[in-house]
């Protein structure tokens, strides 16, 4: 056979040998999701997420791969476990409550973080602390606009809302400064309703004020340990709607709450995580102060708004839960212990305070 013809051979039966380059398939992104430790509320901040990427059509098994990691509360562990997902190469690393970002924060890595379960305050001191480090997240704040804006829900007539407080915890119109801004944005205006601990006793302002047009709001953290069951007993003597900050003082007397929902905070942490996947750039982006997504409404509150409504907000982006505040029954939070019963305030208006829970009596005439 000739030089040529041999070499033609040889180099076909060698084409017969030859294994098929494939293409492989990208691998989805990894988004690791870590916690020092799993309770009732993470998971549900974590399932929130899961559903949040879901909604945005990241789905595992499809186009992305969520892990969870358990520290089992060690903060050493919290550590390797993000050492262990920045090997891996993952997108996003979302550490949910402060032990989890710390532990974060200590692996040198440009993995972008995202934060969950801490305070503005603390959100601000890692972001100033870690300039370099892309690192954004949901954190915890006031909710003072969300609870005006269920002010004007639920008592649309509302134009002042009186905020309890002691005068002697500082300079009054520096304390309410902050609500009084928000309130400004929906036409409403704040007043101090002064309220003194030490001597049991609320200020007779409380009768200047009209019920046509009048409501009040207890912030626990400017008035701390106030007495919820008085305070209603004195907002009900002069036909006054009672709104709080938290579950609690609704269980104790107020008629409704805006509380954030853990859920509905994972829903937030994973709308961001969507956009650092589509914008890495928004990794950097600022924290966002978690909503209060959840209506907390006792009995008395059921004549003020119609309840097969499940949106009583103009607002198109805010989705809020309509339920009860009562110890028993299926709820989707975890509920507080019923409070103790408080020592007794005297009421200028002459109420007295009913014990917790106990409905507030009829006014005197």
């Amino acid at each position: 056979m000739p030089r040529t013809g041999i070499l033609i051979a040889l180099a076909l039966l060698g084409a017969l040998f030859v294994t098929p380059v494939r293409a492989q398939t990208p691998r989805a992104p990894l988004i690791a999701i870590t916690a020092i430790t799993i309770d009732a509320e993470i998971q549900a901040m974590i399932d929130g997420i899961q559903d949040s990427l879901a909604e945005r059509g990241y789905r595992p098994a499809e186009n992305i791969e969520i892990e969870v990691a358990n520290a089992e509360a060690d903060p050493a562990r919290a550590v390797e476990i993000v050492r262990e997902f920045a090997r891996r190469d993952a997108r996003v690393v979302v550490a949910i409550t402060t032990p989890s970002i710390e532990a974060a924060l200590e692996v040198e890595t440009r993995i972008p973080l995202v934060g969950a379960g801490l305070s503005l305050d603390d959100a601000a001191h890692y972001t100033n602390d870690r300039r370099r480090r892309p690192l954004t997240g949901v954190a915890s704040g006031d909710t003072h606009g969300d609870q005006f804006e269920m002010i004007r829900a639920l008592a649309p007539d509302t134009r002042t809302v009186a905020v309890p407080l002691d005068p002697s915890g500082g300079d009054i119109v520096a304390r309410l400064s902050p609500l009084t801004a928000i309130a400004r944005t929906l036409d409403l205006s704040v007043v101090p309703l002064p309220v003194s601990l030490r001597q049991k006793a609320v200020s007779n302002t409380i009768r200047e004020l009209d019920p046509a047009s009048s409501a009040l709001f207890l912030d626990l953290d400017l008035l701390p340990g106030a007495p919820v069951e008085a305070l209603a007993a004195a907002a009900g003597a002069r036909g006054l709607p009672l709104f709080a900050s938290t579950e609690d003082s609704v269980i104790r007397g107020a008629l409704a709450a805006m509380v954030i929902e853990p859920h509905d905070v994972g829903e937030q942490v994973g709308a961001l995580v969507a956009l650092i996947l589509e914008e890495p750039a928004a990794a950097r982006a600022p924290f966002e102060r978690a909503r209060a997504s959840l209506m907390i409404v006792n009995q008395e509150a059921r004549a003020l708004i119609d309840l097969t409504d499940d949106e009583p907000f103009t607002d198109d982006a805010r989705r809020s839960i309509i339920d009860w505040a009562d110890i028993t029954g299926p709820r989707p939070r975890v509920k507080p212990s019923a409070p103790e019963e408080p020592e007794p305030l005297g009421i200028s208006s002459g109420a007295e305070a009913p014990t917790p829970r106990a409905r507030p009596p009829a006014p005197r005439f």
